[in-house]
């Protein structure tokens, strides 16, 4: 009768020793977490946002006088970028030369566009309703500078002679990584 009683105990404690098995629980864990975790992600990386073509739109500071938008062509590593300034207002502008900027992670390089075609232009004046469109080729740059090749954004600042607002257009990219 010990024996039995022996037995039935070492039979009770080994169905009551019965744990948890960590791999389980881990694993359940993640199964409850991932979509969470991924939603929550989506909502701040925005991935429809990132991979989505974008229209250009223009950009304007004080009371929308003066705008500026720019364009790479073709839309993935563009090898000529179009700058186009409009002045909205009633009276003339008179616009400093337009700065390039180059950006690769938290390092940029700005170059002044002081000619085009061997002539100087700037200080420009623009008049009521009128447009200035300007071409820019990369290779030049690129030569110039090899380091630059390395840039993945690019923008475009103008600012009036007489103003203390710089203007600055959306960065058109130029690769991902």
């Amino acid at each position: 009768m010990i024996a039995c009683v022996t037995l039935t105990v070492d039979n009770l404690s080994e169905l009551h020793d019965v744990g948890p098995e960590g791999y389980k629980i881990l694993w359940t864990l993640v199964a409850i977490l991932a979509p969470l975790v991924v939603y929550l992600l989506w909502k701040k990386i925005s991935w429809r946002k990132l991979f989505q073509v974008k229209t250009y739109r223009e950009q304007s500071f004080g009371n929308t006088e003066l705008s500026i938008s720019l364009n790479g062509e073709p839309e993935f590593k563009p090898i000529v970028l179009y700058l186009k300034m409009t002045n909205h207002s009633g009276h003339t502008k008179d616009i400093k030369a337009p700065v390039i900027v180059f950006k690769r992670w938290r390092s940029s390089r700005k170059f002044r566009i002081r000619k085009v075609n061997e002539s100087e232009i700037y200080p420009l004046l623009l008049d009521p309703n009128q447009s200035h469109e300007l071409t820019i080729h990369l290779e030049p740059f690129y030569r110039q500078e090899p380091i630059l090749r390395t840039a993945t954004r690019v923008r475009m600042e103008v600012e009036e002679v007489r103003g203390s607002e710089r203007l600055r257009s959306r960065f058109v990219r130029l690769k991902w990584i």
